[in-house]
């Protein structure tokens, strides 16, 4: 499970993780979960975000926070058995994510962007580069899980984008339109290429679905079944030179 915390007076950090964690135990039926992410982006605590962006506070927790308060309170929800492990979500802020995982006690898991372009989309909005690669090099160097996420960016690497407006991700879709004729040259589907690289993604442990009905989890796991592509398939996607 994970809660969008953001950033919020010391003092109340532990019982927001705590109020999330009791609902969504109850929802789940159980006594413990596994993992509980801090679901928001980890920012350095002097960052402005660009002119339109959701308030700060609202989208992303400070570093300072993070270290002050939030990790001591995952501590005291495995202490008390609520959970196994904890983790945070590491986009957007490539620096202050490897800052918050250059120091103990380490998360078990970080979330990080993974897909052949390494891009997240309209979850961005910061103005800097994503470097998802970093995050997960600095998280692979520490012992830390990687959870990848958007493996194929919210749509933007399938066939077909089944949304009209214009958005980052749309523009992602125009952008990969040599990955689809790469793919339809070998004739395959591009999703299930894409969920295959984002699993051959080095560091890359596991893949978060963002699936919305049963064939697009069928197709995911047929992904999971043939495993990552090969190392010359690999060759081939990255000298496109979309990244």
């Amino acid at each position: 499970t994970k809660y969008p915390l953001g950033t919020v007076p010391p003092e109340a950090v532990y019982p927001r993780l705590r109020a999330s964690l009791e609902t969504s135990l109850a929802a789940m039926r159980l006594d413990r979960v596994d993992i509980m992410l801090l679901h928001s982006e980890i920012r350095p605590d002097d960052f402005d975000y660009p002119p339109g962006q959701p308030p700060k506070d609202e989208r992303s927790t400070t570093l300072s926070l993070y270290r002050e308060a939030v990790r001591p309170a995952f501590a005291r929800l495995v202490q008390e058995g609520l959970i196994h492990h904890w983790g945070i979500t590491g986009i957007n802020h490539a620096a202050a994510t490897i800052d918050a995982l250059a120091d103990a006690p380490l998360p078990v898991a970080v979330q990080a962007i993974a897909n052949l372009l390494d891009s997240p989309g309209e979850m961005n909005g910061t103005g800097l580069a994503p470097r998802p690669r970093d995050v997960i090099a600095a998280a692979w160097a520490k012992g830390v899980g990687v959870m990848g996420v958007r493996a194929v960016q919210a749509g933007a690497l399938t066939r077909a984008m089944d949304r009209q407006e214009k958005s980052a991700t749309s523009d992602d879709f125009d952008r990969a339109a040599p990955f689809r004729a790469l793919a339809a040259q070998w004739g395959e589907d591009p999703a299930l290429l894409a969920h295959r690289y984002a699993l051959g993604i080095d560091g890359v442990d596991t893949l978060v679905l963002g699936v919305k009905n049963v064939a697009e989890l069928d197709q995911a796991l047929e992904a999971e079944r043939r495993g990552p592509l090969d190392v010359e398939q690999l060759a081939a996607i990255d000298a496109l030179g979309l990244r």
